[in-house]
């Protein structure tokens, strides 16, 4: 059986090649165009002898070429490493050869810090901000992978094989690079995606950064899974972010909740027709109840909760709707996910606010494990559970 995520944008592309994947105002690329451009970076990585398994980074903010390098690599049997943007040179260095990639594609305002930190053996490909052609002495340029294949033939990979390694963050020791397989993150986009009515007319805001997680699977991945299309905002600013909603009629908006609350206090929001939004999907820190009642109430809209961490792809439960959301909780667990609370000695609590212990879980997006690190691996799948480290109760 063979299973490559990037299939979720080559099917949406043979379905509705003309219409609109990928905005970043004033570019528009269809899926059809999407599609090409990501076969072509595919067949110039494999003609540079990419070979299957073998790790890219991807070190870009929210723009197109994000999209396509994403999907390029997948395309290729290759594996991304997403990293965050503002990562200094000491860290750089750590996940590219903790990772032991050989290949980073950056964006033109990171090299610098991207070039300090490269190994040796590393290739660098800049993406230019456009009208630049400013190249930094040792790397390359980025357009030299648009010169592929347009019709490159997919690799074959396997459901279970590794799609995307996701670091963690890094709060109590060195990041561990989380192993999400093609099928993890397939199946958690196409669930998360139903369960907030993602369709194919639906304009979703990119505002979360794409190399994180939750803006990864649940926007990006959700948008080309349903056919949908992405409106792309580099940094979150209240401005900006209401400019794209009013220019591109978003439908749907994924944010954390300091950006609800910026958004709700933003002397300027009322200046801009926000009509457009139906629903709101909110993670990555609990709501206060206020926040959320007082924002449905102004932009007459729902926001939907979820739950989730790097190691589960990332949705684990969700808030499935307005009327069997509870504040303060993280919902209910996804279709297919298995969620428990443990006691310390490991026995499943009954339910109850007072009966508080560790959360565990088990299903089909639940990482293989962490990369190259063994023992953290074991102690983080104790009989085939993820050990969340966070603490709950069960209502």
């Amino acid at each position: 059986m063979s299973l490559n995520l990037a299939a979720i944008l080559a099917e949406s592309a043979f379905a509705h090649p003309d219409k609109e994947a990928v905005v970043l105002h004033p570019f528009r690329l269809s899926f059809g165009q999407i599609d090409a451009l990501s076969n072509q970076v595919a067949s110039s990585l494999q003609q540079r002898g990419l070979k299957p398994g073998e790790k890219v980074g991807i070190m870009l903010p929210n723009v197109p070429q994000f999209v396509i390098a994403y999907y390029g690599v997948l395309k290729a049997g290759g594996v991304v490493v997403p990293m965050n943007v503002l990562l200094k040179a000491p860290e750089v260095s750590f996940y590219l050869t903790d990772s032991e990639a050989r290949t980073l594609i950056t964006w033109e305002d990171f090299a610098g810090e991207a070039l300090k930190g490269t190994p040796s053996g590393v290739t660098v490909f800049v993406v230019n901000k456009p009208g630049s052609d400013a190249l930094p002495e040792g790397a390359r340029s980025f357009t030299e992978l648009m010169g592929g294949d347009a019709h490159f033939d997919m690799a074959p990979t396997s459901p279970d094989d590794t799609a995307v390694i996701l670091y963690t963050s890094g709060t109590t020791g060195k990041p561990k690079g989380a192993e999400l397989t093609h099928f993890n993150l397939y199946k958690n986009c196409t669930t998360s995606g139903s369960l907030f009515g993602f369709r194919d007319d639906d304009v979703g805001l990119a505002v979360l950064p794409l190399f994180h997680s939750f803006g990864q699977s649940s926007v990006m991945n959700v948008s080309m899974r349903y056919g949908g299309t992405i409106s792309l905002v580099p940094r979150f600013e209240v401005s900006a972010v209401c400019e794209a909603i009013q220019r591109d009629r978003v439908t749907v908006f994924s944010g954390v909740p300091t950006m609800f609350f910026a958004l709700l206090h933003g002397p300027t929001v009322a200046d801009y027709d926000l009509s457009s939004l139906r629903v709101a999907v909110s993670g990555g820190a609990s709501m206060p109840a206020e926040v959320m009642t007082t924002f449905e109430k102004r932009f007459g809209l729902t926001i939907l909760e979820g739950y989730g961490l790097s190691e589960t792809s990332p949705t684990a439960s969700f808030n499935q709707s307005l009327e069997q959301r509870r504040f303060g909780s993280i919902g209910k667990r996804i279709w297919g996910v298995e969620m428990k609370i443990i006691s310390e000695d490991d026995k499943a609590l009954p339910q109850g606010k007072e009966n508080v212990g560790e959360i565990v879980i088990r299903g089909h997006n639940v990482m293989t494990g962490y990369y190259k690190m063994h023992e953290a691996t074991t102690a983080a799948l104790m009989c085939g559970r993820l050990h969340a480290g966070e603490r709950g109760a069960q209502e």
